[in-house]
């Protein structure tokens, strides 16, 4: 009888001493996921209050970029200028202020600082056609005309819906006296708007390369406009012996 009380009272307090520690384990566990759950919230609030920073400080460097474009209108390029780079000073990656400082320094014939504006917008945004047009612009100004083919090549094979710049290419391939370069810049030109002042630079240019077949199109479609041009006429001609 005794013995079986011991071993009912050693069990009991086996029992016991399994609760608690059960009880304790859990305890443990309910307050680590509450730490966690702490910490998680306090991460969450962190980023939001990151969010919250960062689309104040882009509000305030639209207003800025806002400012400083109605002084570029009003041609006041040094305050303009200086709006631009507190914007970039803040945000080196913001490309409207670097496009204003290119405008800027283009207008001032400041080529160098053109080139150097444009440049961080192409590294920025490889798609930005009309980046790469203001780079060659700039190029072209700084007798560049090398530099200036490659970056206006780039901008009419991302958008070649644009006569101007086929134009601008032409114009520095004639520089660089790359008249085969020309030819193919103003043959493009030409198939978006075939006006007569670009079918004659066609036909200089592809005269000056050589291509008869090229100088026979650009004169028959001049001839097709302008049905009483004698020079278009000649060279037809000529071709034609």
């Amino acid at each position: 009888m005794i013995f079986s009380l011991i071993i009912i009272v050693i069990f009991a307090l086996l029992v016991v001493f399994v609760a608690m520690k059960t009880n304790t384990h859990d305890t443990e566990i309910i307050i680590g996921q509450k730490r966690d759950i702490k910490e998680i919230g306090e991460r969450i609030q962190t980023v939001l209050n990151t969010e919250k920073t960062e689309k104040k400080q882009e509000r305030r460097l639209r207003t800025v970029a806002t400012e400083a474009s109605k002084l570029f209108k009003e041609r006041r390029f040094r305050q303009s200028e200086r709006k631009y780079l507190g914007i970039i000073k803040e945000d080196h990656r913001n490309i409207k202020a670097y496009q204003g400082l290119g405008l800027i320094y283009l207008e001032q014939k400041e080529y160098g600082g053109a080139i150097e504006a444009f440049k961080k917008i192409c590294e920025l945004d490889p798609t930005n056609d009309a980046a790469f047009n203001n780079l060659g612009l700039s190029y072209f100004n700084t007798g560049k005309y090398e530099d200036a083919i490659h970056a206006y090549d780039r901008s009419v094979s991302l958008n070649n819906k644009i006569v101007h710049r086929f134009l601008n290419l032409a114009l520095a391939a004639q520089k660089a006296g790359n008249h085969k370069a020309e030819t193919n810049a103003l043959e493009h030109a030409v198939s978006l708007e075939p006006k007569i002042e670009y079918l004659e630079k066609l036909a200089e240019a592809a005269t000056q390369a050589e291509d008869k077949g090229a100088i026979k199109e650009a004169c028959q479609k001049i001839v097709e406009i302008e049905p009483n041009n004698l020079e278009a006429q000649r060279k037809l001609a000529r071709l034609e012996k």
